[in-house]
């Protein structure tokens, strides 16, 4: 297990992807699958270059380690292509100096962790994977990230996809995007128009900026089973 030493500030150092923890659940696994076959494609010197634009930016924790606090997704890709190493990018903080229980607190605070799972439970901190390859699907962060810039904009914000996933779980069944992944999508766009979304990141105020015209949401029914 690699440790950044005493007050070290790494910018583009080689680390293993298995000395990085995470600080979520989960993830889109059809997005870390699209990313990996497009990786495979990619020559050694575009994908170096792909690693030095995803540098991972982290926090030093208890015991000196590692917690990434975002490219969770790219990192699962890596493996998936056949990749190891990675670079890390820019320190947001050094909380090495907070035990397990104060350091989880902060980070949330300051959002630079997502403590829920796929199905928006609030999980404990201690039962975060320790590995990112220990991270479970996602298919509403997957659905939420399909249509960003449809539904709603890039703010830059923390785990603005998980945000809008969770929003959109609340409206439609995971069949229907098991089955018409358009017609999620489409829902998807709708829903991101309803007053209830107003108050998460990225909402679009004015039904103008969307560029699909304004139509009746109807929601589909439930089925029996």
């Amino acid at each position: 297990m690699s440790h950044l030493g005493e007050g070290a500030v790494a910018s583009l150092e080689k680390i293993d992807i298995d000395d990085l923890r995470p600080t979520q659940f989960s993830l889109g696994l059809a997005e870390v699958r699209r990313r990996a076959k497009a990786m495979r494609t990619r020559s050694k010197e575009q994908l170096d270059k792909l690693v030095e634009e995803k540098a991972i930016p982290y926090v030093i924790g208890p015991k000196r380690e590692i917690y990434m606090v975002d490219h969770h997704h790219f990192c699962r890709a890596m493996l998936r292509a056949g990749r190891q190493k990675v670079l890390l990018g820019s320190c947001f903080a050094d909380l090495s100096q907070l035990d397990p229980k104060r350091f989880w607190l902060d980070m949330e605070q300051r959002g630079y962790c997502w403590p829920f799972d796929a199905e928006g439970n609030r999980r404990p901190f201690a039962k975060i994977p320790h590995h990112v390859k220990d991270l479970t699907d996602n298919p509403w962060r997957t659905l939420a990230r399909g249509v960003r810039g449809r539904a709603y904009s890039n703010e830059d914000t923390p785990f603005q996809e998980f945000m809008w996933g969770n929003y959109f779980r609340s409206f439609m069944s995971q069949r229907l995007l098991e089955v018409n992944l358009a017609l999620a999508e489409d829902l998807a766009v709708r829903l991101a128009r309803l007053d209830e979304a107003q108050d998460l990141p990225g909402y679009y105020r004015r039904p103008e900026t969307l560029d699909a015209p304004e139509a009746p949401l109807l929601l589909p029914r439930p089925s029996d089973g």
